[in-house]
């Protein structure tokens, strides 16, 4: 009996151990208003923040108290994604421009129309291209693509409702696209330019991550409080696994965990891959934007109502 207690105990200990382990708040950067999506640097030094409400796009190096400096992004800037060659930025406005930067000085290089209410962007493994989720007009999305080369518009694709955040498949010949007015994601051929399937998934999908092996899609859905897995190959939801309230965006890291940020708790919160949480932490007032260090030793939070960045070591 009083094995069984101490080997119970020890069960109890190790699991808590688990629990608490994964996540562990590191620091916190104040921004410019309004951080909202982010992307990481070429060489994973930096990390760019676009600042909606001071039309600003910050950068701050891991390990600094403070931004390093700041630079004109255009009008309420939303979404932003850079070259992998790491000389180009590409920054969203909400008045119908793509904003084409130059990484090195932070100059704009040119202007890009596309209409509607652009919300964000992807860019392909090659840096080829770049696929602007756009709110459009009325109640029909789009995806402007565009040659990050002569930043011309090479085709548009109409969607479902409300288009947040795309993804592009590792072999980048799929793009997909979760809607969150009409509960779908959207997969386009990228050669094509054309839909090829809509899934139907939770309410309200915001966030999307591959596995480590691009066999299946996480999508978010801020309306069901879960997880939808898309199958990649057949381009069906497999099932739906519950988490925290309000889940917006999401990243995956090569061990297959996830990191999600749940909006409605406040908090960032670390899944194994089967869909147990490990560790959850507190993220500020409204976080919104999930980033991974290149090493993946670091998990990069944006903090829309508290204008921070909250920095969290990963065990």
């Amino acid at each position: 009996m009083k094995k069984r207690l101490a080997l119970t105990l020890l069960a109890s200990l190790w699991t808590t151990a688990v629990l608490q382990a994964g996540l562990a708040p590191a620091g916190q950067v104040k921004m410019r208003k309004g951080p909202l999506f982010s992307t990481l640097g070429h060489d994973g030094q930096k990390l760019f923040v676009v600042c909606f409400a001071d039309s600003d796009v910050a950068v701050f190096k891991h390990g600094s108290a403070k931004y390093e400096t700041s630079f004109y992004g255009g009008h309420e800037p939303q979404g932003i994604a850079m070259t992998p060659t790491g000389d180009k930025l590409f920054v969203t406005n909400r008045r119908g421009l793509v904003k084409v930067i130059d990484a090195t000085n932070y100059q704009v290089i040119d202007d890009i129309k596309v209409g509607g209410l652009p919300s964000n962007i992807a860019m392909s493994p090659g840096g080829l291209q770049a696929f602007v989720t756009n709110y459009g007009r009325g109640k029909i999305g789009r995806i402007d693509f565009i040659d990050t080369s002569t930043h011309r518009i090479l085709g548009v694709a109409e969607i479902g409702i409300r288009p947040l955040q795309a993804a592009v498949s590792p072999l980048g010949d799929q793009l997909f696209v979760a809607c969150a007015g009409s509960n779908e994601i959207y997969v386009l051929n990228i050669n094509t330019r054309k839909v090829v399937k809509q899934i139907p998934v939770g309410l309200g999908p915001n966030g999307l991550a591959f596995s480590p092996d691009g066999s299946y899609l996480y999508v978010s859905n801020a309306g069901t409080n879960d997880l939808s897995v898309v199958d990649t190959l057949d381009l069906e939801e497999l099932k739906r696994a519950p988490v925290g309230n309000s889940p917006f965006s999401i990243a995956a890291d090569k061990k297959g965990r996830l990191f999600v940020v749940e909006t409605g708790d406040r908090s960032l919160s670390l899944y194994s891959p089967d869909f147990q949480k490990l560790s959850s932490v507190k993220a500020g007032k409204k976080p919104i934007d999930v980033q991974l260090s290149s090493d993946e030793r670091h998990a990069y939070v944006t903090d829309e109502s508290g204008n921070k960045v909250l920095v969290f070591n990963v065990d």
